[in-house]
């Protein structure tokens, strides 16, 4: 990604939205759905920004270090919502998000009228419409927000989120969601446009993984120093992420996870299915599948993701 361009959208985007409709800590309160890694690093943001937080998540335990900074912990979805003026969800694919939002003690079962509910979650462009259209059937409001980043980006509050729904209700919502992603980028008022954008920022980076295992491939059956081709690399792919990636894929250290290979497959199918929906085909997607399919095969589904360079490698 190219962060100097990112960097004139940034200062731009941090600009709107920041008139009366933008309401202090005290003036709103928050629930969180979802504490995996990232869900729980990004709730003690929203908290220790100063918001009132109601958390939910299945496996109850995973709330205690949120409980402790003082959030409160809500026996179901429904109940999380019942006060909140925001919700924010951080939840694994689209059979869960769904779950969440409709079951009958569901995010809808609770959220009061004209309340937000923003989504962080990777998902398909097809749901995030459908749950756009869901939350304004009942009178609720929808906003995608997918972030981008690692969990040390969201421990550090330096997530980067793509937004899109009603411009007025971002506005509204700005400093919650910058209490955990500061870097916000207005993409559209189709909450579809928002997951689309996070695909590809997706695709992107699961492509250079690919780029960066083939180049080593390469260059070790070429029998050229890995140091050199280590330094090539690493200047042509000049942000830091993609730098740790070079050093991590060339040593196979795919032991230390930021992302799972089976989390990247899932991803990987929706840029795939989204690219199809506008009759485009995703020749490299469907490369990166098939070796995500055949790592996952080797029983490394719960390795980092880049261990799908090793396909080629091996």
């Amino acid at each position: 990604m190219n962060v100097g361009l990112f960097g004139v959208v940034i200062s731009a985007t941090r600009q709107e939205g920041r008139g009366s409709a933008m309401k202090s800590p005290a003036e709103l309160t928050v629930a969180f759905i979802g504490l995996g890694k990232m869900g729980v690093a990004m709730a003690a943001n929203i908290r220790r920004a100063g918001y009132s937080l109601a958390v939910w998540n299945r496996s109850a335990d995973k709330a205690a270090p949120l409980i402790a900074l003082g959030a409160r912990l809500a026996k179901t979805p429904a109940a999380a919502a019942a006060d909140a003026d925001i919700l924010i969800s951080s939840l694994a694919d689209d059979d869960a998000v769904k779950a969440v939002v409709s079951e009958p003690d569901g995010v809808l079962a609770g959220l009061r009228p004209g309340a937000v509910h923003i989504g962080t979650s990777t998902i398909s462009p097809t749901l995030s419409d459908e749950l756009e259209r869901m939350h304004a059937a009942a009178g609720r409001c929808y906003i995608a927000g997918p972030v981008v980043g690692r969990v040390p980006a969201a421990e550090a509050a330096q997530l980067l989120t793509f937004v899109a729904g009603d411009a007025e209700r971002i506005g509204a919502s700005r400093s919650v969601i910058a209490s955990y992603a500061p870097m916000i980028f207005v993409v559209g008022e189709r909450a579809s446009q928002a997951s689309i954008a996070k695909l590809i920022a997706n695709f992107l980076g699961a492509s250079a993984l690919d780029l960066i295992g083939q180049s080593l491939a390469w260059a070790e059956k070429s029998d050229l120093p890995s140091a050199l081709v280590q330094q090539m690399l690493s200047s042509f792919f000049a942000n830091p992420a993609t730098r740790e990636y070079v050093t991590k894929i060339s040593e196979r250290d795919f032991d230390a996870v930021g992302f799972t290979a089976s989390g990247g497959l899932k991803d990987v199918k929706l840029m795939i299915a989204a690219a199809q929906d506008v009759n485009l085909r995703l020749s490299s997607a469907e490369a990166l599948r098939s070796k995500l399919e055949a790592s996952i095969a080797r029983g490394w589904q719960d390795k980092d993701w880049s261990c799908l360079t090793d396909i080629d490698r091996r």
